[in-house]
C-alpha cells in the first residue's frame, strides 16, 4: 500500500476482511471464463482471526456478496490463524467524510471531478497494477491530494473471471474509510454498465456497481464494522457520455480534455493479443465491453491522430473482418442491444426483449424501474449510433396475432 490512512485502529474482523477480499480475488483470477460450464460452486477454507464471527455472522454475509457478483455458491468454513498479523501503514489526522474509488478510468476520474464535497474531507483510495503514476497525475490534475493506493503483491491470473473484483475495491475502500471514520464510499459508474445489462443473452457482464450490490456490501461493511457505511453512485442514471459532459460544465471543457486523454478504459491494455490476434500493448483493443461504451462517449477518439501521440484503437469493430470475427462478439451483441431499445414501442416491449438476466435485475426495491432503464439504453441507443455512424432504426408497431 502507497499512502496515508487515519488514525482510527482495525479490528481483528477487519484485517480478516481485507485478506479475505484479497484471497478470494487472487482465488477467483486463477479460474478461466468458461461460458459454457461456468463454476457454480466454490468451497472455501480461510484461516482468520476472529472465527466466532465470521463462522456464525460473516460467512452468509460474504457469499451472498460473492453470489451476487459471480452468480454461483460460495461455502466457507473457518478456523483460527496462527500467525494473526498486522497491518503496517503510516497513519496521519484528518477530518475525511468520503471515500471516492479512484481507478484511473473514466468514471472514476469524472466522478472526482464533479464531486462536491470539499477536497481536503475526500479520500481517493486506488488498487492499481500498472496504473500507480496515472492515478496519482490524475488525482493532482484534478486538485486531490496524493491517493491512497493498493496492490495485490505476488501473481494473479490473467485469464481469470474477474467478475468479483469490485468486492475487493470496495473493501479497501472500507478500510480505509474506517480508519477515518468516514461513512460514504462512492463507487462512480455510467449507468449502462452499472445497471449490469447485458447486450445479448450470451454475454455474462460484471455486476460491480450495480444497486443490490451496493445493498448486500452495505450489510456485510455494517457487520464486520459495527457501523453504518453507505455506497453510492451519482452516475447511476447517466451514461458515459453525459458524465463527460457533465466533468466539462464542472471544471471547463479543456480541463476536462486534458483529464479524459489520460484515463484508462480497456479491459486488455496490456495484453499483446486479443481472441488471438496480435495488438501492441498498452494500445486499448477498441472491442471489449469498456471500449465499446466508451468510443460511444467519446466518438472521436476512433481517429488515430485524434490528438498528439494518441494511438488510437488496435481494432475498429465497424470494419466487417473485426466485426463478423470472434473479436467482433462483444460489438455485434451492443447492435442487438441498440435494435431492441430503438424499435420498441414502449418501456414493457423493450424490457421484455432484453435478455433474461437483464429482466432479473430491473425493478425490485433496489434495481432501477423499467422507465429508468428504457431512458437510459435509448439515450445511450442513440449516442451509440452517432458514435459509429450507424441509421437509428425506427420502432417497429407489431400486429397482433
Amino acid at each position: 500500500m502507497d499512502g496515508s490512512l487515519g488514525e482510527r485502529p482495525l479490528s481483528p474482523r477487519v484485517l480478516d476482511l481485507l485478506d479475505l477480499a484479497g484471497a478470494i480475488y487472487r482465488l477467483e483470477s486463477q479460474v478461466p471464463r468458461r461460458p459454457t460450464n461456468p463454476v457454480t460452486e466454490w468451497q472455501v477454507y480461510c484461516p482468520v482471526r476472529d472465527v466466532v464471527f465470521w463462522s456464525r455472522t460473516g460467512a452468509p454475509l460474504l457469499a451472498s456478496v460473492l453470489r451476487f457478483l459471480n452468480r454461483a455458491q460460495w461455502t466457507f468454513s473457518f478456523g483460527p490463524r496462527r500467525k494473526p498479523g498486522a497491518l503496517s501503514i503510516t497513519s496521519i489526522p484528518g477530518s475525511v467524510r468520503e471515500i471516492v474509488l479512484f481507478s484511473g478510468g473514466m468514471d472514476s476520474a469524472c466522478g472526482a471531478g464533479v464531486h462536491r464535497t470539499p477536497h481536503n474531507q475526500v479520500k481517493l483510495v486506488s488498487f492499481y497494477s500498472n496504473q500507480h503514476k496515472l492515478q496519482q497525475s490524475l488525482a493532482k490534475e484534478l486538485e486531490y491530494d496524493r491517493p491512497v493506493q493498493w496492490r495485490l503483491a505476488g501473481r494473479r491470473g490473467k485469464e481469470g473471471m474477474n467478475l468479483i473484483r469490485a468486492f475487493m475495491f470496495l473493501t479497501l475502500g472500507a478500510i480505509v474509510a474506517e480508519t477515518f471514520g468516514a461513512s460514504t464510499i462512492f463507487q462512480y459508474e455510467n449507468g449502462v454498465l452499472a445497471m449490469a445489462i447485458p447486450p445479448s443473452g450470451s454475454q455474462v457482464p460484471t455486476r460491480h456497481a450495480h444497486p443490490e450490490f451496493h445493498r448486500r456490501m452495505e450489510a456485510l461493511l455494517e457487520a464486520v464494522f459495527e457501523r453504518r457505511i453507505e455506497i453510492r453512485n451519482p452516475f447511476f442514471a447517466l451514461t458515459k457520455r453525459e458524465e463527460a459532459l457533465k466533468l466539462s460544465e464542472v471544471i471547463g471543457e479543456s480541463r476536462a480534455e486534458a483529464v479524459l486523454r489520460q484515463t484508462q478504459t480497456c479491459w486488455q491494455l496490456s495484453q499483446a493479443h486479443v481472441g488471438g490476434q496480435k495488438k501492441r500493448p498498452f494500445v486499448p483493443c477498441g472491442v471489449c465491453t469498456p471500449c465499446i461504451v466508451r468510443r460511444t462517449a467519446r466518438p472521436y477518439e476512433a481517429e488515430k491522430g485524434a490528438w498528439k501521440n494518441w494511438r488510437g484503437y488496435a481494432f475498429d469493430p465497424k470494419r466487417p473482418a473485426v466485426m463478423k470475427s470472434n473479436i467482433g462478439t462483444s460489438f455485434r451483441a451492443y447492435l442487438e442491444l441498440i435494435g431492441i431499445a430503438l424499435q420498441a414501442t414502449n418501456d414493457d416491449e423493450m424490457i421484455e426483449n432484453l435478455a433474461p438476466e437483464a429482466r432479473t435485475l430491473i425493478g425490485g426495491p433496489t434495481g432501477p424501474t423499467e422507465a429508468e432503464a428504457s431512458s437510459l439504453l435509448r439515450r445511450f441507443a442513440h449516442e451509440f449510433c452517432d458514435a459509429f455512424e450507424i441509421h437509428a432504426p425506427k420502432p417497429v408497431q407489431r400486429v397482433p396475432k
